[in-house]
């Protein structure tokens, strides 16, 4: 039996080899990028101090982020700033110990704004080819799209992320504020050929919405991976699907929390789901918006449900083992 620790060293888990599998990459810029790039091209940002970052963007619910997220997408319209945001996302990354991750990139949310698609992948590109060679850092991009957006979005979404596989595209997926009445029935298709093409599937689901949308992503979508799924808990029929096909959840608790998904971590559904036989990860989703790093999220985890170590090894090595580039071994040394 496994015994609880009560003492869980932030330098400890920091030293840890991690796998980051749900982190939106405008969610993770620096504060002082951000401020950068607005001044650059005179945008009014409604942010101008260092001190505001956090509450702007993490003082309401899932709705009120959405739109404040959306002011992100002003901010990055040359390779050169596509480069910066996201090496600096990836020396951040480095330094807390993670060696592999998966960033979200909303193409078609750049390009709606006139942006260069080759300006943007180049930028990216770079930044990805700086994190192997000078990090250690491996990167496999996601191509998400909003679900608000409807299938015209979701189609070209799903182009760039099949034409994306040439530069370092893994996975697809469907983000944003999440109707209660469950998803488009035009997604199946569109996730059909997702699959076909190679892809990995995750869907963000169950974040706010009922945990019908977290059925409908596994069973109609097929879904690899679950984002959030955290309302998986209000279906135990469900919850028993989830373990059965080893279907992971990216769980993201101060997201959550920020967001009033829930009220206190001591009550998020997460330990629940684990002791269920849920495979569970943990991810930050937006670092720098909501003011965490990977290594500080497992460790407010372990600490709220009393982890042992062995727990908080296995919980980072279920990240390893479904992350979309399979190809990369799991590190030596990662416990």
């Amino acid at each position: 039996m496994q015994t609880p620790d009560d003492k869980i060293p932030l330098e400890w888990v920091r030293s840890l080899r991690k796998a980051e599998l749900h982190l939106h990459l405008l969610g993770a810029i620096r504060p002082q990028t951000a401020l950068d790039l607005a001044r650059k091209y005179r945008v009014d940002f409604p942010v101008n101090r260092i001190e505001d970052w956090k509450p702007f963007f993490a003082s309401g619910d899932l709705a009120d982020f959405v739109e404040s997220f959306i002011r992100l997408f002003e901010l990055a319209r040359e390779r050169e700033d596509f480069d910066r945001v996201a090496r600096e996302v990836f020396e951040d990354l480095a330094a807390d110990g993670v060696y592999y991750a998966e960033p979200r990139v909303t193409v078609t949310s750049h390009l709606a704004r006139g942006v260069d698609r080759e300006e943007m992948i180049g930028g990216l590109t770079d930044a990805a080819d700086y994190a192997q060679r000078e990090l250690g850092l491996a990167i496999g991009w996601i191509i998400d799209f909003p679900r608000i957006l409807g299938p015209k979005v979701a189609d070209r979404a799903l182009a760039e992320a099949i034409s994306g596989r040439e530069w370092g595209v893994v996975g697809f997926d469907v983000a944003g504020y999440e109707s209660t009445t469950g998803m488009d029935l035009h997604f199946e298709g569109l996730f059909h050929n997702a699959r076909e093409s190679g892809l990995g599937i995750t869907v963000h689901a169950g974040e706010i919405g009922p945990a019908d949308n977290v059925r409908y992503a596994v069973e109609k979508l097929k879904a690899d991976r679950i984002g959030h799924g955290i309302r998986s808990i209000d279906d135990p029929s469900l919850v028993r699907i989830l373990v059965e096909k080893k279907t992971p959840l990216e769980v993201c608790p101060t997201s959550n929390l920020c967001l009033k998904g829930i009220d206190k971590l001591e009550n998020h559904p997460l330990e629940e789901l684990r002791r269920a036989g849920v495979p569970i990860t943990l991810n930050t989703d937006d670092p720098s918006l909501f003011g965490v790093s990977l290594s500080e999220e497992i460790q407010k985890v372990a600490l709220a449900f009393r982890w042992s170590r062995e727990t908080v090894l296995d919980t980072i090595e279920n990240a390893w083992r479904r992350r979309f580039r399979t190809e990369l071994p799991i590190p030596v040394g990662h416990r």
